[in-house]
This record gives C-alpha cells, sequence and structure tokens, in this order.
C-alpha cells in the first residue's frame, strides 16, 4: 500500500526492449484484432507505457517469462502471471465470467480446466471495467461527470476525466516477489514485499502493484478481490482529484465492502508497508459485527474517526468500519453518495482542495445529510446490525 500516501516518487513500466518486443505474443482469443478488441472493451494489448512520462525501461529488466499488457476504457494492467489450473470451487463463477467475456470473443469456450496468461488478463481486466462501473454507481456520477481539467463553473469534479485524476488507473500483477520488490523499490526506496499503492503526482494518476505469489494469491478467486480491495483505495482517493487522504475508517470499509461484494470470505488488511490478503481475520464479518456490538466491543463512530492510519484499527476495528460503511450503503445509497462528494470535495475560501477538519466535514455532513450527531449514527447502526 502507500506509507499513508506519502505520494512523492517515481516509477516506471515502460515498453519492452528490441529483445523482450521479439518474444511478444499474439492473444489467442482476440487475436489483436480491432475489431474483436473493441467488442471486448479492449484499447490496446500493448505493449504499454506505464509509469510516468520520461522514465526509464524498468520491465525489461525484471527476470520473468513473458509480460501480458491489456489497457480498458479506465485502466491500464500488466501481468507476468502464468497459466493456471481453474479450481473445482470456481468454476461457476469462472464460466459465467467466460460467458460474458465469450459476447465479445466468439473463441472464448464455455468450459475451461485452465487459463492462459492472456485470457487471464482479459478475465482481469474485465472485471476491473465491472468494478469501475459499479464505483462509480456507488458515487452516483458518470464519466461525462468529470471534464479533462478543471472548469472554472460548476460542481468541483477535480481535474481530470478519471474520477477527477488526469490519467488511467494501473494495476501491475507480480507473479514473484522478486520482480514486485525491486520494482516498487524504485519508487518507494523500501522493500515493501505486499502491495504497493502510489500516485504520480507529475502525470496525476495512480498505481498498484500486487506480488502475486502466496499460495492464496496464485489463485484468480483470491486474487481479484485483493486488488479490488486496492483499486477501491485508489478510485475513493482519485475521486475530486487526489488533494487530501480520505478519512482512514471510510476508506478501509469502502474497500473492505468491495471486496466482499466479490468474494464474502475474502480479507484484506492495510499496514504502512503494504496491504496483503489476511486469512486471520473471520470468514462471516456480519456475524461478528453482531458479536461485537453486542459484546460492546465495537468502535464508536467517534472513536473511528481519530484514526489517522491504517495502522490504527486492529481486525475489529476493521469489521466494525466495514459494517458501518455498508449500513450507509445499504440504507440510504443517494445520502452516502451525497457525503462521499462532500468528504472528497472540500475547497478553501480561494477554491483550492483542502483537507482539513475533516473530522468536523464529517459529522457536519452526518447533521445536514441525516440529522445525526456521532452518537446517533452509531445508535442507528447498532439497530441494524441487531436485525435478522
Amino acid at each position: 500500500m502507500f506509507a499513508r500516501f506519502a505520494w512523492i516518487a517515481v516509477l516506471a513500466l515502460g515498453s519492452f526492449s528490441a529483445q523482450k518486443k521479439a518474444e511478444v505474443e499474439v492473444c489467442p482469443w482476440c487475436k489483436n484484432d480491432p475489431a474483436l478488441m473493441s467488442a471486448a472493451g479492449v484499447v490496446s494489448h500493448g505493449p504499454l507505457a506505464i509509469g510516468p512520462k520520461g522514465s526509464a525501461d524498468i520491465v525489461a529488466n525484471l527476470p520473468t517469462t513473458q509480460w501480458v499488457f491489456i489497457e480498458t476504457a479506465h485502466l491500464r494492467w500488466a501481468s507476468s502471471l502464468g497459466q493456471t489450473t481453474v479450481d473445482m470451487k470456481d468454476k461457476p463463477r469462472v464460466e459465467r465470467e467466460l460467458a460474458q467475456l465469450r459476447l465479445a470473443l466468439p473463441a472464448v469456450p464455455e468450459k475451461l480446466k485452465k487459463l492462459d496468461p492472456f485470457l487471464r488478463l482479459h478475465l482481469l481486466a474485465m472485471r476491473g471495467e465491472n468494478l469501475y462501473a459499479r464505483f462509480q454507481s456507488l458515487l452516483r456520477v458518470t464519466d461525462a461527470d468529470f471534464p479533462p481539467k478543471r472548469l472554472q463553473t460548476g460542481p468541483y469534479m477535480g481535474n481530470g476525466r478519471f474520477l477527477g485524476e488526469a490519467d488511467k488507473f494501473e494495476v501491475v500483477i507480480h507473479n514473484t516477489r522478486a520482480t514486485h520488490v525491486p520494482f516498487t523499490q524504485s519508487f518507494t526506496g523500501a522493500g515493501v514485499t505486499d502491495s504497493v499503492r502510489w500516485h504520480f503526482g507529475e502525470t496525476h494518476k495512480l498505481i498498484v502493484s500486487v506480488p502475486a505469489e502466496d499460495p492464496d494469491l496464485r489463485q484468480d478467486r483470491w486474487l481479484f478481490p485483493h486488488v479490488a480491495h486496492n483499486l477501491s483505495h485508489l478510485f475513493l482517493c482519485a475521486y475530486k482529484h487526489f488533494s487530501y487522504d480520505p478519512p482512514i475508517w471510510l476508506d478501509e470499509g469502502l474497500a473492505h465492502a468491495l471486496e466482499k461484494e466479490i468474494e464474502p470470505e475474502s480479507n484484506t488488511t492495510d499496514g504502512e508497508e503494504g496491504s496483503l490478503r489476511d486469512t486471520s481475520g473471520p470468514p462471516d464479518w456480519k456475524a461478528a459485527a453482531k458479536r461485537l456490538q453486542a459484546s460492546k466491543k465495537d468502535r464508536s463512530l467517534a472513536d473511528l474517526l481519530h484514526a489517522k492510519e491504517f495502522s490504527a484499527l486492529d481486525m475489529d476495528a476493521n469489521i466494525v468500519a466495514w459494517s458501518k460503511v455498508r449500513f450507509l450503503m445499504d440504507t440510504e445509497p443517494e445520502k452516502f453518495a451525497k457525503f462521499l462528494g462532500l468528504v472528497k470535495g472540500q475547497l478553501d475560501a480561494q477554491g483550492v482542495p483542502n483537507g482539513q477538519k475533516l473530522d468536523d466535514l464529517q459529522r457536519n455532513a452526518l447533521r445536514d445529510l441525516w440529522g445525526w450527531s456521532p452518537a446517533d449514527f452509531d445508535a442507528a447502526w447498532s439497530v441494524w446490525v441487531k436485525a435478522p
């Protein structure tokens, strides 16, 4: 993850060297055919320049057999994942997604025992666009709401077309930490072994780098929910431009909510040096939240507002933050969208984005939208979480 968004650095995932270019294969599913690619929502199969302008070519220097690229409407992907066997427990989900992809790419079969690197990335890219659409629906926005540059009139929506950022979101998935660590170290200055999120101030875009080496993340069933958790953080930070950090409880609770919509048993936790899939948490967070409320061990909203670092949230606090965000999403989705817009769109007297006094901003938004104090919010949540 980002060290609480200490976004100051440079990362590059440039195009292949001449030697690497000779090894690039044509996608067996869309054949790199412009018409098929367009039908599947693919802008390009690359190689893609991922990272800030003018940066060095890092991929050519990373020890891996093959990089596969896909660019879609809102995201760019680079993956060194190899072939994988479809797990029997994950087969229904895979076949549903193959059916969706087959509408655009007729060569995709109905059933497959193995997914090659190209098909894995096609499916990941399709799921990424589905997630982007889900996030836009939460915000009650469309692409048309975000002009290429900030307008002098009308509501403030950031400084670019991608939820307020100028460039597309980027995802790099490594099949081993042997490439992830030097890749992220080149811009963080630290050898971070877990997933890393970063912001490029020069080009106004955000990236996540994921090492899919551990046994669980080698499986697509667990990999994409983990990626989705990280993308949720990127999307919320980008909303109305990444000018300041969103509140920790809201940022983390929303990421958990979207992750668990995809796979209810997937848990990703964030620290100050990386995010990782956490297998130590309870499998049923709804039951866990109910137990925490009943035992009076839940964290009040006033308490959650004080959390300024991810490390301030233990597992119980993560569960409560998820449940309280879920409560707002499920009971008052329109007001929740307005709440997110207020939290991410604060301007000072000169019209400059300003993240000061966010605790007061949230209290005022609760009062104006719901007529609640933080204590009233907790009381309403308690009634909801106890319901069958």
